[in-house]
C-alpha cells in the first residue's frame, strides 16, 4: 500500500520541491482492512499534506506495530492547524480557510469520510498540529486477527 501511495505522490511532491519519505519495519504489519477504502484515506492526507506544505518541507509516512494493532502516521512540515481548529477539521463542510468561497477549492468533506472510513475498520483517527510547524495524523488499526 505504501509503495503504491508514494509512486503516485512522488512526482507531485517533486514538482513541488517537498520531500516525500516512507517509513515501514522490516517485518511486515498485518491488519483486515479494505485495501482501496485505506488507500483513500491515506492518499486524502497526503493530498491535504501537500497542499499545506511550502517548498522545501518534508510529508513522511510511516507504520509502526502498535500495541493492539498497527499506526500510520502521515506527518508535514507544513503551516500547521490552530489550536482553535483542532476539534472541528473531522466535522463534515468545516474547512480551515473561511475565506474561501464555497465554490472554490474543495468540499470540506475529505477528513469527515477519512474519519468515518478508519472508524468503520474498528480504528481511530487523531491529529496533532502547531502553526508553523506541522501536523501528523495518527491512524490506529486492530491488527489482524489469525484464526
Amino acid at each position: 500500500l505504501f509503495a503504491d501511495l508514494s509512486t503516485g505522490f512522488e512526482s507531485r511532491a517533486m514538482s513541488q520541491k517537498v520531500s516525500l519519505s516512507v517509513k515501514t519495519p522490516d517485518l511486515p504489519l498485518e491488519i483486515h482492512a479494505d485495501y482501496d477504502r485505506l488507500a483513500q484515506v491515506i492518499a486524502n492526507l497526503l493530498t491535504n499534506a501537500l497542499r499545506h506544505t511550502p517548498q522545501n518541507g518534508s510529508i513522511t509516512l510511516s507504520a509502526e506495530s502498535a500495541l493492539e494493532g498497527v499506526c500510520i502516521s502521515i506527518s508535514d512540515t507544513g503551516e500547521g492547524i490552530p489550536a482553535e481548529d483542532l476539534p472541528y477539521i473531522f466535522d463534515r463542510f468545516w474547512r480551515g480557510d473561511r475565506s474561501r468561497a464555497r465554490t472554490e477549492g474543495n468540499s470540506g468533506l475529505g477528513l469527515a469520510i477519512s474519519r468515518q472510513l478508519i472508524l468503520a475498520h474498528g480504528g481511530t483517527i487523531a491529529v496533532k498540529s502547531e502553526v508553523g510547524k506541522g501536523t501528523t495524523f495518527l491512524i490506529e488499526l486492530p491488527q489482524a486477527i489469525n484464526n
